[in-house]
């Protein structure tokens, strides 16, 4: 309907909050525009672990097809392929949330300071706690600012990192050349990111395959934290997308091309997502257990995207970047 601006699971949803009286949620986001909502979303700081990045053998596929060992972690292998032997590096992060990615890649050693920065107070304050706590705040800080500000600012770093971050990015061809600013001559733009469908239009042929994939899985596997079971996956409306997150996917369709146009791509790994990524929203809780039948069933689940990828593309890619000399 109209391109997909509304569609027949707004209503339902909206049904859903009416009938459990919880409305409150939906009315709040009404009454927040713009880039307010978007600090109101980004400020919570509980870690979900119903999407898939909670799942342990889902994150050691991406490091085999990210670095070729299931066991060697994306930030490992950058540190020891495309920083050594320098250290004492200085690194910016942008968008870096509750910074737990940013933990992984201060323990590298590779930097004499990352910092990292977000809109969100709550969630900076939150980072800032915990790399105290784990004794990373010599190496680690945080701050609210504005990129662009930092940009006219003058301000240069040695690397910098967009970690599932610059998807929330718009304006590209204005703000890519704007990041490049702000690194260093040589330096490094080091990328891990969902590089899909813009606001999450989920092409057919992807949601043939996530849902082929979700119909084969038994029943208690597919049990959201609500304890309905998910039957199928769906393509959200654009206003639920804009109502939700106004900056979530807001352009993220054209985010590779604007990579490879703006920067020289030193290394590309994509590593799907295209299938799990949705398959397993809301139900990746039921697939954290170690247990033998679970990472039976993962495998199968892996490999069913492994067979889908060469018609559906990767939806995730990491990739190591230099700015173009002028």
């Amino acid at each position: 309907m109209l391109n997909n601006l509304v569609n027949r699971h707004d209503a339902d949803r909206l049904l859903r909050k009416v009938r459990t009286l919880d409305l409150d949620p939906v009315l709040a986001k009404l009454r927040v525009r713009g880039g307010a909502r978007v600090v109101q979303h980004w400020s919570r700081v509980d870690p979900s672990l119903t999407e898939w990045w909670a799942i342990p053998a889902v994150v050691k596929r991406w490091n085999l097809l990210m670095t070729g060992d299931a066991d060697t972690s994306f930030p490992a292998y950058v540190a020891a392929r495309h920083f050594a032997p320098r250290t004492g590096l200085r690194g910016l992060s942008l968008g870096c949330g509750t910074g737990g990615n940013e933990l992984l890649w201060a323990r590298t050693g590779a930097f004499a300071l990352l910092e990292g920065v977000d809109v969100a107070e709550q969630r900076i304050d939150f980072a800032t706690r915990t790399a105290a706590e784990q004794g990373l705040s010599d190496v680690l800080r945080f701050r609210v600012t504005d990129v662009n500000r930092m940009a006219a600012d003058g301000e240069r770093f040695d690397v910098l990192l967009g970690l599932q971050s610059l998807h929330h990015f718009d304006h590209l061809d204005e703000t890519l050349p704007r990041l490049a600013g702000l690194l260093e001559p040589g330096g490094t733009f080091v990328v891990d990111e969902f590089v899909g469908p813009t606001r999450f239009q989920w092409t057919d042929a992807q949601l043939d395959a996530a849902n082929t994939l979700l119909a084969r899985l038994p029943e208690e596997r597919r049990r959201l934290a609500d304890g309905r079971i998910k039957r199928r996956v769906v393509r959200p409306s654009r206003m639920s997308m804009v109502l939700d997150d106004p900056s979530e996917a807001v352009d993220a369709a054209t985010l590779l091309p604007g990579l490879r146009r703006h920067f020289d791509v030193v290394e590309e790994r994509p590593y799907g997502g295209t299938v799990l990524h949705i398959a397993f929203s809301g139900i990746a809780h039921n697939f954290r257990d170690q247990k033998p039948e679970t990472l039976a069933l993962l495998e199968r689940c892996f490999a069913a995207e492994d067979a889908a990828l060469p018609a559906v593309g990767h939806d995730f890619v990491a990739l190591v970047c230099r700015a173009r000399t002028p």
